[in-house]
């Protein structure tokens, strides 16, 4: 274990825990909201300083913090205490609903800004990045896009609708609007004269709102509203690499049944593996519920069985290739940074949301793939030993994931008391005690349940992982 990196993952970390107390710590004192504790960290107190009326503090378990304002709030008191006394100046409650909101969302939204400064930052200072994948063609699955076309492996493409092709990645006609149609170039084997291929798409599919007979949905579907639909049509052009694993990710099936970096994998389910793109399209359309993963180390043969997940678009175990691709870098200007990093932070956020419904609505397995402070450590440990930009992406999702879980109705976190703040301001009035009492403990019951799952599962992988380990 490297001291190095495991310092930065923790002061990274406790960081954005840092900033994201600040935003409420910031909006209390702007709304002249009393903050009687400002503390980095759970546990016993290491270091603390009283300044004014507020006690900083840092705390012997750098896994949280707080910001504790003058009478409390759902987070750190119950409904009965926060209501047994009359609020006074410099209380939480007594801030008007509208800028206990604005208080509530600051926490979030300083991890929302961490995430777009730290990516304008990273494309500023390192410009922006395209790995250059070869056009030289992998297996192409059945029922693509491109199988559709005639297109083989081993095919090298040469122009997309008379533009040429030097780089998959950025090559973005490739996949054509929906309705359309792309015309490539290529030249198969030995073969130096070119053919040609039509890649025809068809129209958009509808989304589950779109697509229902409730009028109200259908309304709200064409502002935006819901799901995104859901596209199943495969483009099935894909970079020829082989099928040496790059990363077994941390908690996932390949890494907890013993697969690591440098494996060279032969065979899934006894049908053998000639590229990478081959590999993922046998594990996406997997009959089976247990795969029997056949990989070459050290020049010895070695067979596992690995169950996989479903991460909401399909079957995976949690490995990635050897990146051999060269990289693209464009510099690029602090304003062009800052708007292709809003883009990209939007984007993720998204991502990061729809996820999170997934999981709970029961379209991807939380038993599977919850996962806790532990694991997000470990996680930003493996990102540190691969360079500081990766390091910093790290940070970047994590940040995301902290503004989009701290903004879900749960009582015990900011979402679920700004939703209370709302009910007060459209009914003038605060929600009663007993059913504020209920939703808290709700949300108490739905917390302590999450937090013994993703702790479980933190030690579960450890110890599959450990267990697992083939030397």
């Amino acid at each position: 274990m490297n001291i190095i990196h495991l310092v930065e993952v923790i002061l990274f970390f406790s960081f954005m825990i840092f900033i994201h107390e600040s935003g409420h710590f910031l909006a209390a004192r702007l709304f002249n909201v009393e903050v009687e504790e400002f503390a980095l960290g759970f546990g016993p107190t290491l270091l603390s300083r009283k300044v004014g009326k507020t006690l900083y503090a840092i705390r012997s378990v750098p896994l949280g913090g707080f910001c504790k304002m003058q009478g409390g709030d759902l987070s750190s008191n119950s409904a009965e205490e926060m209501y047994s006394n009359k609020p006074v100046a410099g209380d939480f409650l007594f801030a008007s609903w509208w800028k206990r909101i604005v208080i509530l969302l600051a926490g979030p939204g300083m991890n929302f800004l961490t995430a777009l400064l730290v990516i304008a930052m990273l494309f500023a200072v390192a410009g922006e990045q395209t790995e250059v994948a070869q056009p030289l063609l992998g297996f192409v699955p059945p029922g693509s896009l491109a199988e559709k076309a005639g297109l083989k492996k081993g095919d090298l493409l040469l122009t997309v609708n008379g533009k040429v092709i030097d780089n998959l990645n950025t090559a973005d006609e490739l996949l054509p609007d929906y309705g359309k149609s792309s015309v490539i170039t290529y030249q198969r084997g030995n073969s130096k004269n070119a053919q040609t291929a039509t890649i025809e798409r068809g129209s958009k599919p509808l989304s589950e709102w779109a697509a229902s007979d409730s009028g109200l949905l259908k309304m709200l579907a064409s502002i935006g509203w819901g799901l995104a639909p859901v596209d199943t049509t495969e483009l099935g052009i894909q970079e020829r690499k082989d099928p040496i694993v790059g990363q077994a990710v941390l908690s996932q099936p390949a890494r907890n049944a013993g697969i690591q970096e440098g494996d060279f994998i032969t065979q899934i389910n006894g049908q053998k593996v000639s590229d990478w793109s081959e590999l993922a399209y046998l594990i996406r359309n997997a009959k089976t519920t247990t795969l029997q993963v056949e990989f070459i180390r050290d020049k010895a043969l070695h067979t596992v069985t690995i169950q996989p997940v479903f991460n909401g678009f399909y079957k995976a175990i949690g490995v990635s290739p050897v990146d051999n691709d060269k990289l693209e870098v464009k510099k690029v200007s602090m304003v062009t940074a800052f708007a292709d990093s809003g883009k990209i932070t939007v984007g993720m956020s998204k991502t990061i949301f729809d996820g999170i419904v997934k999981l709970f609505s029961g379209q991807v397995s939380l038993k599977d793939n919850a996962a806790g402070p532990i694991t997000i450590m470990r996680l930003m440990y493996q990102r540190a030993s691969q360079g500081w930009v990766e390091l910093m992406n790290s940070v970047a999702m994590i940040s995301l994931m902290l503004f989009i879980m701290n903004l879900l109705p749960i009582p015990v976190v900011d979402g679920g008391q700004i939703v209370l703040c709302l009910i007060e301001g459209v009914k003038r009035s605060p929600v009663s005690v007993k059913a504020q009492l209920i939703y808290q403990q709700v949300g108490f019951v739905l917390i302590v349940g999450l937090m013994l799952l993703v702790i479980f599962n933190d030690f579960k992988n450890i110890f599959l992982e450990m267990h697992n380990h083939i030397r």
